[in-house]
């Protein structure tokens, strides 16, 4: 397992990186469970980590507007992210949420993880989205790196008063067959980052002063967030590269997935 922290500022991937964070991931918790940051403030985290480690960036709870989605991650690309996330927020059905994830996935070629994330409170939803069940599906028919289960309401119930850890096992089974990644988030809290064996684990709330998502990150929370991850790390998968590290010499190797598998049925 690798631990994935989310960060809103240059100054924050700093000191995530300082606590031994595997991955910065880049987003703004006042636009949403997934929010997306700006042009700006992406490309000044990318600078600061450098080689240090891989940038991983929200696109947004999207709505069901392939070409909208398609040009978000494009500029997330061009702006410094090794790995895209998307919420599929306005999807409920397979068909549109293979089209959406397709059209990002096109949009930023081969070189670039596409990661799809669904919503354990789906259901919960108005309207509803794509339940997280789906999300096998959609990544072996469009070919992305893998997928994130992750939650929309930040109301303190977090990801297992969702969803058990035997539906999440479960999940993470059918993802590993056919060769993608899998991930947790959603206000896990400390001594919930290894219930799963997931291949990254991603928080923000479990490294923030308070355990606020809208507060700062602090270095010696995601130290602590870093050990409880490899002590409860499991059955670990084989390392396979990061995307673009070929042109980053130096950069440390992490648990990733391939950028681009054989899609089936795109």
């Amino acid at each position: 397992m690798r631990l994935l922290v989310s960060v809103v500022s240059a100054a924050e991937a700093s000191r995530a990186l300082a606590g031994g964070a595997d991955i910065i991931d880049v987003k703004d918790p006042r636009e949403g469970a997934l929010g997306a940051p700006s042009p700006r403030v992406l490309a000044e985290v990318a600078e600061v980590v450098g080689a240090a480690a891989p940038v991983s960036v929200a696109l947004g709870d999207l709505p069901n507007l392939p070409h909208t989605a398609a040009l978000a991650a494009r500029g997330a690309a061009v702006s410094g992210a090794r790995f895209v996330k998307l919420g599929l927020r306005g999807v409920r059905e397979l068909d549109d949420a293979v089209a959406l994830v397709s059209a990002v996935a096109d949009a930023v070629g081969p070189d670039i993880a596409v990661i799809a994330a669904a919503y354990a409170d789906a259901d919960a939803l108005d309207p509803p989205a794509l339940p997280p069940a789906r999300l096998p599906a959609v990544v072996q028919r469009t070919g992305i790196s893998g997928a994130l289960v992750d939650t929309f309401l930040k109301d303190g119930r977090g990801l297992y008063g969702w969803m058990t850890t035997s539906e999440l096992g479960e999940l993470r089974a059918r993802l590993r067959a056919i060769g993608a990644s899998f991930g947790v988030a959603g206000q896990l809290t400390r001594r919930q980052l290894g219930r799963v064996a997931a291949d990254v684990v991603g928080v923000r709330s479990a490294v923030c002063r308070g355990g606020d998502r809208g507060a700062e990150l602090d270095a010696g929370l995601v130290a602590a967030a870093v050990a409880e991850v490899r002590a409860g790390g499991g059955d670990q998968p084989g390392k396979i590269r990061v995307p673009g590290d070929s042109a980053r010499p130096g950069l440390r190797t992490t648990t990733a997935t391939p950028v681009r598998r054989t899609a089936s049925g795109r």
